[in-house]
């Protein structure tokens, strides 16, 4: 208890000696100085201060105190501790600057430890110079045993019983243990005495110039240079860690290099110091920086005679991928501008160039492209870059259809991009894959060159673990742009298709200069409309926070022209911000695919996706640099194939290709390919009389060209069409269902009649419902299907055209307009029916006028007799009632309760069984000329609209889509 309240005690008077002298700001080492020192240097230090220190505390019992209780010293709120690898400079508002640079040693002096002061049972070397206050252990050993502990008093001696008074002060500790060891045998015959030190001397330093706390510090006599850095706290910021003097009785008799320490481990020039000692820190003479592809960035601190060779040392030299060849040194000269130097460090001479104050040493990375490689890319086991020697051949690369390539591979086309000028131009050439690795010695297996790129593809337009391109895609759009995992546009069954077609779609038409937004925008514009359609530009801003994409005035139009109106509040934001994500995400979408195609060939990490590429995928990035080097007036090296091939499109025209090799290059003939006759579109020179370009059409025989009968070598811009057998009807097929005696798929001739068709399915059955025949064709569901995209178009005018002209003053929307809007969703939603009303009877009659030519996609629906007629619509209970003979439209309307309020009694109409409409006493709308009810029919009542202009009569015309609708359901539930 007694410790603690000393130790309290001393704690409190330096605490008042400090706020006594504000002048002086003690480091925590200093506490722990004053706390060791002898009780005589304590009571003077008191003193000096006007400080009574309590009485019984000497130097003993202090440093048993300190022995035997090691604490941690833990800093005070005035000393601050920089553990950032950058010195924290202020930035004017109190606070540090985290990216400023810190000058390389200077973190030595930021770690956080117990105490920098060395400890006093320390071992000693043997030229310890002995002074006052150090302790002698001596061990008599022999005819006598004994121990004594000599102090060196202040006139430099020890007391050694039998022997007397020996002066020690200034030897060696070797000298006094050899002087003491003698003088001992003197005196006492068969003793002998074993010497060793014991509790240190304290000495006074002084650390001065730009040191972080300078002043004088008690320490032990074994202290060193270092360790009294440590207990100033280091060096300041302008402070010198390289010219750090030792003075002593007014002479430099030592300078210490920091470097020297922490580059090469040299603390030959950390010397003990002696009482009175001065260190003095010079003021730093000059820094230099050094960037780049260097192993240690940082600021260094330079001395006369250093160059670029001996920063480099400092930095821990050029790192791997360092380009010493071009190296920039910034420098100020004579009028205090900066100016450049570029540097080849190869050269000696420019390695020992001398460095100034303010230099700043960059060294750039090398280029990440390789000289002496070839890059296998596409529907190979491993691809990747390979090594590339003299001789090198495609069998060296790709040497087994089984360990290295996919089942998938064609082995009839594979094609080599070399390099054939110092601009970056390109040649392509094409060789057959299974001779190459079957056949070393024919022709196709090439002679690769360095930088050479191989594509392997895979046969047709196949590929290879797809779900591996799809997620990096949506990984690194996701990590981008900082999306949620659950988007629309990122759960699609091919994310890479679709991307790849937005990006070819975005790429055409910039090629064309259409005065047009690209298909990323109009994506976004169209889904922003979608689920925004009814918002203002200050509630879109406001929620979706998304400058980027809501600012497009385009966007912002579209949404404004469809939908004329104001919403006051917002009640569902998640809706809104859901929408601008995925807006977000499918516009990045074809960005990511282009950084993609244009990196495919030389990262790594693309290039071990390109097996998951199909055939057009792979061959976009060099397509497209065919395109760029096109220049001048040259045509791009590219040629195109369509018609029956399986894979039509655009390849690059190889070396010495012709017809066969573009046949190949598209994964070959369909089964429907002419081999007799195709055409090649050749475009010739442009003519001045006629102000544009001749073509040629030249027909080319198939059979000839690959049996090697004819060669027709091809030029750029050629065309290929080849064209389908005559007659070629294997593939159309038309469907039968229902009420026929063999139903199923049967394929069809060309000029086929429906009659034929059902003599082939053995006819009608007894229970077939010939007027209620269902019979639909691809094409008038086109055609459906684009009257009712300009249906929906013409409706969003009429009611733009209202709301415009609507009230302002309501301040929101009208129910008829928000009717309006309910239809057009309807509307949009409809899927076209394609039906094609037929008199089936006149059909099985063989009647011509009636019998229709079967195409491809037909489906004929016989459903079983029906004896019903159903009401729906606005009366009070839809039904379906069974037919009865001679009951008129009213009946069966009283059937179904009769008309509701909103009924439109003028417009009741009559779907007929075969598809068509009756309107009741009329003889000219759709064709209907007679009003007689028949087992079949759905009487339609329509509700009656609120404003009497062209939107009733859409309203009439969706009720007629909703009620063909019905036949498909009655087809799939089959």
């Amino acid at each position: 208890m007694l410790k603690k309240l000393l130790k309290i005690a001393v704690s409190g008077v330096l605490v008042l000696c400090l706020a006594a002298q504000a002048a002086v700001t003690p480091s925590p080492a200093m506490m722990a100085q004053f706390k060791n020192l002898p009780a005589a240097e304590q009571q003077k230090l008191a003193k000096q201060y006007g400080i009574n220190l309590p009485a019984g505390m000497n130097a003993t019992s202090s440093a048993k105190q300190l022995g035997a209780n090691a604490e941690v010293l833990v800093p005070q709120e005035h000393t601050q501790i920089n553990d950032s690898p950058f010195q924290q400079r202020s930035v004017g508002n109190g606070s540090v600057d985290p990216e400023q640079p810190q000058r390389f040693g200077m973190n030595l002096f930021t770690a956080q430890v117990s105490t920098f002061a060395p400890v006093d049972n320390a071992p000693v070397t043997d030229n310890y110079r002995l002074g006052p206050d150090d302790t002698l252990l001596v061990q008599l050993y022999g005819k006598v045993n004994d121990s004594y502990e000599l102090v060196v008093s202040r006139d430099g001696t020890v007391n050694l019983a039998d022997v007397g008074p020996l002066t020690v002060s200034g030897l060696s500790f070797s000298e006094a243990s050899a002087i003491i060891k003698s003088k001992v045998s003197e005196a006492m015959l068969g003793v002998e005495a074993a010497i060793s030190m014991g509790k240190l001397r304290t000495i006074n330093i002084f650390v001065a110039g730009e040191a972080k706390t300078p002043g004088m510090f008690a320490v032990s006599a074994m202290t060193t240079v270092t360790q009294a850095l440590y207990l100033a706290g280091g060096v300041s910021e302008i402070g010198s860690l390289r010219d750090i003097q030792i003075k002593r009785a007014g002479q430099t008799v030592g300078r210490f290099d920091l470097y020297d320490l922490l580059l090469r481990g040299d603390s030959s020039a950390d010397t003990l110091l002696r009482h009175g000692d001065v260190i003095f820190i010079s003021p730093v003479k000059g820094t230099v920086q050094a960037l780049g592809e260097v192993k240690r960035p940082s600021i260094y601190e330079i001395k006369s005679g250093d160059n670029i060779d001996s920063l480099l040392a400092m930095a821990g030299g050029a790192a791997a991928g360092a380009y010493p060849q071009a190296v920039v040194l910034e420098r100020y000269n004579s009028n205090n501008l900066r100016d450049l130097l570029n540097l080849d460090l190869t050269k000696a001479e420019n390695r020992q160039l001398a460095l100034r104050d303010g230099d700043t040493l960059r060294l750039a990375e090398t280029s990440p492209r390789i000289e002496n490689v070839v890059t296998v890319a596409g529907a190979v086991v491993r691809p990747g870059h390979y090594a590339w020697q003299q001789g090198l051949r495609i069998s060296n690369l790709i040497s087994s259809f089984w360990s290295d390539l996919h089942l998938t591979a064609d082995l009839d086309y594979a094609l080599v991009i070399r390099e054939t000028s110092n601009v970056g131009d390109v040649k392509v050439l094409q060789f057959n894959l299974a001779k190459a690795i079957n056949s070393p010695a024919s022709a196709d297996n090439l002679v690769l060159k360095a930088r050479d790129i191989v594509l392997v593809f895979h046969h047709a337009d196949q590929n290879y673990q797809r779900a591996d391109l799809n997620a990096y895609l949506r990984k690194q759009i996701q990590r981008r742009l900082n999306l949620n995992q659950d988007m629309q546009w990122a759960t699609t069954e091919d994310l890479a298709k679709k991307a790849f077609a937005q990006l070819v779609l975005s790429t055409e038409r910039r090629r064309e200069a259409v005065a047009q937004r690209g298909v990323s925008q109009y994506v976004a514009g169209q889904q922003i409309h979608n689920k925004t359609s009814s918002l203002d530009n200050t509630t879109l801003s406001s929620i979706a926070g998304d400058t980027e994409i809501l600012n497009q005035q385009s966007v912002l139009q579209l949404a404004q022209r469809n939908a004329q109106v104001q919403v006051n509040q917002l009640t569902d934001t998640t809706v809104i911000n859901d929408a601008v994500n995925e807006v977000v995400g499918a516009k990045a979408l074809p960005e990511e695919m282009a950084r993609v195609m244009r990196n495919l060939y030389y990262d790594k990490e693309l290039l071990m996706l390109s097996a998951s590429l199909t055939r057009t995928e792979l061959l976009y990035p060099l397509i497209e640099r065919l395109r760029m080097q096109a220049r001048t007036g040259d045509s791009a090296m590219l040629v195109r194939v369509q018609g029956e091939v399986r894979v039509p499109g655009e390849y690059p025209l190889a070396e010495n290709s012709d017809v066969s090799y573009l046949v190949k290059a598209a994964g070959g003939f369909t089964e429907a390919a002419y081999l007799g006759r195709a055409e090649i579109t050749r475009a010739m020179s442009a003519s001045a009389h006629e102000n544009g370009i001749e073509v040629e059409n030249i027909a080319v025989n198939l059979q000839e060209a690959f049996n090697g009968g004819q060669t027709f070598v091809l030029q750029s811009r050629d065309r290929l069409n080849v064209f389908p057998i005559p007659d070629w009807n294997i593939d159309q097929i038309v469907e039968v269902r229902g009420e026929v005696r063999f139903p199923g798929r049967y394929t069809i001739k060309r000029g086929e009649r429906l009659s034929d068709v059902l003599a082939r399915a053995g006819g009608l059955s007894g229970n077939a419902f010939a007027d209620g025949a269902i019979y639909t064709r691809e094409s008038v569901r086109e055609r459906e299907r684009l009257q009712l995209s300009k249906l929906t178009e013409q409706l969003r005018a009429d009611i733009a055209t209202k709301a415009l002209s609507a009230d302002k003053s309501l301040g929101g929307v009208s129910s008829s307009a928000q009717e309006s809007l309910l239809m057009i969703e309807q509307i949009e939603k409809q899927e076209p029916v394609g039906r094609l009303v037929l008199d089936l009877e006149a059909v099985l009659a063989a009647d011509p006028s009636a019998d229709i030519q079967v195409e491809d996609g037909d489906l004929l629906y016989i459903p079983r007799a029906d004896v019903t007629v159903s009401v729906v619509g606005e009366v009070q209970h839809a039904s379906s009632h069974r037919f009865k003979e001679g009951l008129s439209l009213q009946d069966y309307l009283g059937l179904a309760g009769g008309l509701r309020k909103r009924a439109d009694a003028d417009r009741v109409y009559i779907i007929k069984a075969d598809g068509s409409v009756q309107i009741p006493g009329s003889a000219g709308w759709f064709a209907v000329t007679q009003d007689k009810l028949q087992a079949g029919d759905t009487i339609v009542v329509p509700v009656d609209t609120e404003y009497k202009d062209s939107l009733s009569l859409w309203t009439a015309v969706t009720q007629i889509f909703y009620q063909s609708a019905v036949a498909v359901a009655a087809i799939n539930s089959f």
